[in-house]
């Protein structure tokens, strides 16, 4: 090979390999500007979604590390996609793991056929019914669930909802008097 050939292709892969570090970093910055939207939406429906709790990491590793918080809304995806309402970074963790869904009688949790989930005691489980303080393992990441406002998903009863509306006739009865 020449040495002006030379000099020509190693000028040229200078020039490849600038444009490449220019494109990672442009997508490092759009994934970061898409992601940063994305929570500045959660943040302003979050009254309406209910933030009503959180999962706190007992045992894991790697990403998933003891001691993470994730946020739980009222229903949405655990998985390892950057769109999951609880992303869980693991490799033991699916892209679509479970579906969960808070209730008056707590938090249900599906998971996806094949995906790996286990109550408790350690006995492999499709569907959960967890409450406040409730352990349960997902892949190999096992979690603690944190209600900190459970009235959100409280149905009201009946006889409140009389005793309410008596109320309310007594008030507009001594009003009209």
């Amino acid at each position: 090979m020449s040495e002006g050939l030379y000099e020509l292709v190693a000028l040229g892969a200078r020039y490849v390999f600038a444009a490449l570090m220019v494109l990672i970093v442009l997508r490092a910055w759009r994934i970061t500007i898409v992601d940063s939207r994305r929570a500045g939406v959660l943040r302003r429906l979050s009254p309406q979604t209910g933030l009503s709790g959180e999962l706190l990491v007992l045992e894991g590793e790697g990403k998933a590390c003891r001691g993470m918080r994730y946020p739980v809304i009222r229903e949405g995806m655990i998985g390892a996609l950057r769109r999951s309402d609880i992303r869980i970074r693991h490799a033991s963790i699916r892209r679509k793991h479970a579906y969960f869904q808070l209730t008056a009688q707590g938090l249900i949790i599906q998971a996806r056929p094949g995906a790996a989930m286990r109550d408790a005691g350690g006995r492999r489980a499709e569907t959960l019914l967890l409450g406040d303080g409730d352990e349960f393992t997902l892949g190999k990441v096992r979690l603690l669930l944190i209600l900190t406002d459970g009235r959100m998903a409280e149905e009201p009863d009946e006889e409140e909802t009389v005793f309410a509306d008596r109320g309310e006739d007594l008030f507009l009865e001594e009003m009209e008097e």
